[in-house]
């Protein structure tokens, strides 16, 4: 299988998080992908292609202008608040939110913009973060590019991650939404599905998509009542305007284990294959391993490679792209289970013509 990476993207180390009022080290870090790609080539199930060049101009696609405008220029501007230096912040993370819609909301200042274009404090801003969200993207982009010319399945080993980044915001992690980003790639030869697998809801993805017919958005993840990232991913998310049914959420229970998990998969699988896509992505997503650090699940090591073969049994040209997953001691062998899987049943055909 090809797999889309860069050693660049190790470079990149988040600037921390504030997480239950506690600032911290952020659990997405370099060794996530790191451990991916070589567990991969060291199982001799991959072959690693650098990502190509692409224009802006698919990021814009799916971004608002003056959001990528933040996420550029966002620590090279002075702060003009009074507790400040006058100098650009190196960290930057929102301290107040609009807070009414009963005016329009007005943002100039630095620290106005974060709080308007960062939905949470798990995505800080430092001048670092464009270059290397952006590199991520381009990952995707690249198996994107390969699929629609016509390799079967690629996958890209993206970091940071994207599903959480929003047309207008980031949080979770995620500045730019990878997945949304090669979905609308796809999308211009062709309807586009995809597939979420990662333990959160990716709130960006949805709504990003959820006026469109075109793309059909999928998604298992925790239950919003109970995990991260809380206001969205109900069963009754279904989608507006055009988009109406096509917005799949399957909210599942702490504890959820293989069974439960497959059940649910099952069904997605069938809603996806009514919808007759000419290609799928899936959002990747190991966190949903009973061993992970962050998550709540109890679906088994193993049962990556069923999962795996299950998705892969649609026969629809896809693009994998890497979310969360935070087990270190683990998540390279978890990418080994699910590209056995993907492949068991290329091994079956060939073993049997």
């Amino acid at each position: 299988m090809d797999v889309v990476y860069s050693p660049l993207l190790e470079a990149y180390k988040s600037a921390g998080q504030i997480h239950f009022g506690q600032v911290g080290t952020c659990p997405e870090v370099p060794d996530r992908t790191r451990q991916i790609v070589a567990a991969l080539l060291a199982a001799g199930l991959g072959i690693v292609i650098e990502p190509g060049r692409f224009d802006l101009e698919h990021a814009r696609a799916v971004h608002e202008g003056g959001y990528l405008d933040f996420l550029r220029t966002a620590n090279q501007r002075p702060m003009r608040d009074p507790e400040s230096d006058g100098q650009p912040a190196k960290i930057l993370f929102p301290a107040a939110w609009p807070y009414s819609n009963l005016w329009p909301v007005r943002h100039a200042s630095v620290m106005a913009d974060a709080g308007v274009y960062c939905f949470d404090t798990y995505a800080p801003l430092t001048a670092e973060v464009f270059q290397a969200a952006w590199l991520s993207a381009q990952c995707a982009l690249t198996a994107a590019d390969r699929v629609q010319a016509g390799e079967p399945v690629a996958l890209a080993a993206c970091r940071p991650p994207g599903h959480h980044a929003m047309r207008t915001k980031c949080g979770g992690f995620c500045y730019l939404n990878n997945a949304a980003i090669a979905a609308q790639f796809l999308a211009g030869s062709g309807r586009v599905a995809i597939l979420d697998i990662d333990y959160h809801h990716g709130n960006g993805t949805q709504e990003i998509f959820y006026d469109t017919d075109q793309v059909l958005y999928g998604s298992l993840h925790a239950d919003p009542a109970e995990a991260y990232p809380y206001f969205s991913g109900y069963s009754e998310e279904r989608g507006i305007g055009k988009g109406l049914g096509y917005n799949l959420n399957i909210p599942l229970p702490t504890g959820t284990d293989d069974a439960q998990y497959g059940a649910a998969l099952d069904f997605a699988l069938n809603t996806i294959q009514q919808f007759a896509p000419r290609f799928l992505v899936v959002s990747l997503g190991f966190d949903i391993c009973i061993a992970d650090p962050l998550t709540t699940f109890k679906v088994g090591p193993e049962y990556f490679s069923v999962i795996a073969s299950k998705i892969s049994n649609l026969e629809i040209p896809t693009v994998i792209l890497t979310e969360g997953g935070y087990d270190l001691a683990q998540v390279g062998q978890l990418a080994v289970h699910f590209v056995r899987g993907w492949q068991s049943k290329k091994a079956r055909i060939a073993r049997s013509s």
